[in-house]
């Protein structure tokens, strides 16, 4: 869950990416790839979808579901969530995933996001935020 503070200074944003498969809005996430960290696959995936350099500065949540997959059946699926501060604000074009990401104010969540998990995950994004400084776990930084 990428963040930034709001161009008014009060508040935040978040991304979001409209996914071209299936037209839904999420939360940017992917799959890890061989040799790769759960924290380095979120950085790469966020890159890839939106074009936002973040730096990771803590954990938020894991998510377990399952999914039916054509000949495959029921599948198992984990998403690690992790708070992230944007590095940089301009967000990418279109790709062969994403037909558009935005910038969108926290208080738009219920609104916009279509899974009740990417909800919730901006609320403990928001609880993360307003406790104070965020604590950064220089391990989890994209430096």
């Amino acid at each position: 869950m990428v963040y930034r503070r709001a161009e008014t200074g009060i508040g935040y944003e978040f991304v979001a990416v409209q996914r071209a498969r299936h037209g839904d809005w999420s939360l940017p996430k992917g799959h890890v790839e061989k040799g790769e960290s759960k924290e380095e696959a979120a950085l790469r995936e966020v890159r890839e979808e939106t074009g936002i350099e973040a730096r990771i500065v803590s954990d938020l949540q894991e998510v377990v579901y399952f999914y039916k997959r054509p000949k495959q059946g029921l599948t198992r699926k984990s998403v690690y969530y992790y708070l992230m501060e944007a590095l940089t604000d301009d967000l990418g074009g279109p790709n062969w995933e994403v037909s558009e990401s935005r910038w969108v104010p926290m208080a738009e969540a219920d609104a916009l996001l279509s899974y009740a998990k990417d909800r919730e995950t901006i609320q403990q994004a928001l609880k993360a935020l307003d406790e104070g400084p965020v604590k950064t776990d220089s391990s989890l930084r994209s430096e």
